[in-house]
């Protein structure tokens, strides 16, 4: 089995890091995630004339994530991960698969939800004053109270993997010393 300090060094080398493209996307994606997850949460019980701009960016980070996500997943076919460090444990890396699949699954699905529930509510969204989004929804008052719940819980579900993600980062970078930090440095 490698030591920590062969791990760190196979885990910064080129072959073992992900592309610059995939860490620039993951960051900006990370990024605006948290921002969005911030906007939500500091909106809440705020009033309309407060919320609802605040909303209305909110909307708009969450199809740019959408945008990045898709960009991020055609990267991904034409560039493989790289292979976790020989000295991550079997249940580690299967539960890293299972959380990645479910962040690319809510990657995708909370924002589609948010533009199906905002349709269905026939509250068009505004992309940063650039332009307006289709409709992908026929206004439907049931539907977009189902879309809103759904949202809601996706929304939690990611804030809890979020947290988990960043708890394993850090185990990985203060516990383990196994360099996976470093594979996903985009400079």
């Amino acid at each position: 089995m490698a030591t920590a300090a062969n791990a760190i060094d196979a885990g910064m080398s080129g072959q073992q890091r992900y592309t610059k493209v995939a860490s620039s996307l993951h960051w900006l994606i990370a990024i605006a995630v948290i921002v969005n997850i911030g906007l939500a949460m500091l909106t809440e019980g705020q009033p309309r004339e407060i919320r609802g701009p605040l909303m209305g960016i909110h909307k708009a980070i969450g199809i740019t994530i959408l945008a990045l996500t898709i960009l991020r997943i055609l990267w991904r076919f034409g560039h493989k991960a790289p292979p976790p460090p020989p000295t991550m444990a079997r249940w580690e890396r299967v539960l890293s698969r299972g959380v990645h699949v479910l962040f690319y699954l809510l990657l995708l699905g909370l924002p589609l939800s948010g533009w199906i529930w905002m349709s269905a509510a026939d509250r068009p969204i505004d992309f940063f004053g650039l332009f307006m989004l289709p409709s992908i929804a026929v206004p439907d008052e049931a539907v977009a109270d189902a879309m809103h719940a759904r949202h809601e819980v996706m929304g939690l579900t990611l804030v809890a993997l979020v947290v988990l993600h960043i708890a394993a980062a850090l185990k990985h970078q203060f516990v383990n010393r196994d360099g996976l930090i470093g594979r996903m440095n985009p400079f």
